[in-house]
């Protein structure tokens, strides 16, 4: 459902060109992945860490989006990247895949109420007019406050973590995961606005679109499972 309503803000045309060539190649990697489980993790988790700290920034700062035929590629990779890291996540333990979609969901919630009742500071006023620099304080503030609470209450990936080297990376891990989800969905209002339309589909009118609420979920999940992976 994510997936075709991120598809459904390009072109038709490109859609049907595209799309069977993405899916045959992911297919490909799947049945590929059986006897290579680490090789296939590492290559995709990595690309799409790679895509939301680095390509993605740019696309927002130069205000610029991928042609039509490179989107519906990425569409399909991305969503695919962050469904099979959360799948990894979930084989850690339920606790352990919460404990990410927390990280989102904090995020989030206090940043909207940060910034509506302190923001001031416009983060990307021509991409996302109500999202401030006071609301992304708060999101990282907030995620830190639940990253010592879950290490001193060992629950989830903080605690592995925090075994694995010290709260000091956590709270790095937890910094950066905020910011990226912050990407995630200024990305998605980057879509919106090359489509030029208000939701990204018809579901939950009024939200933005199915995928509004899980754009931020999409970009965080590769980079906490990997970054949980690679610490054991």
């Amino acid at each position: 459902m994510i997936l075709w309503e991120w598809l459904g803000l390009l072109k038709k045309d490109f859609f049907q060109k595209s799309l069977p060539i993405s899916i045959f190649f992911l297919c490909a990697l799947v049945v590929y992945e059986k006897e290579n489980f680490d090789f296939l993790f590492i290559f995709l988790i990595s690309a799409a860490v790679v895509f939301w700290i680095f390509i993605v920034p740019f696309l927002l700062f130069t205000k610029k989006n991928f042609p039509g035929l490179i989107a519906v590629h990425l569409s399909v990779f991305m969503t695919f990247s962050s469904f099979y890291a959360c799948l990894w996540s979930l084989s850690e333990g339920l606790l352990n895949i919460l404990s990410i979609l927390l990280v989102v969901w904090i995020a989030d919630i206090s940043a909207y109420f940060t910034g509506r009742f302190f923001g001031k500071s416009k983060l990307a006023p021509n991409i996302s007019p109500k999202k401030t620099w006071e609301g992304v304080f708060g999101a990282v503030i907030a995620n830190i406050l639940f990253a010592w609470l879950s290490v001193k209450y060992e629950f989830g990936w903080f605690d592995q973590v925090a075994n694995n080297t010290n709260i000091y990376f956590v709270f790095f891990l937890v910094i950066s995961a905020t910011f990226v989800s912050v990407l995630g969905d200024l990305f998605q209002s980057l879509l919106k606005r090359e489509a030029k339309v208000k939701d990204s589909g018809k579901l939950l009118p009024g939200h933005g679109g199915f995928y509004d609420r899980f754009d931020a979920v999409i970009a965080v999940s590769p980079f906490l499972t990997l970054s949980v992976k690679l610490t054991q």
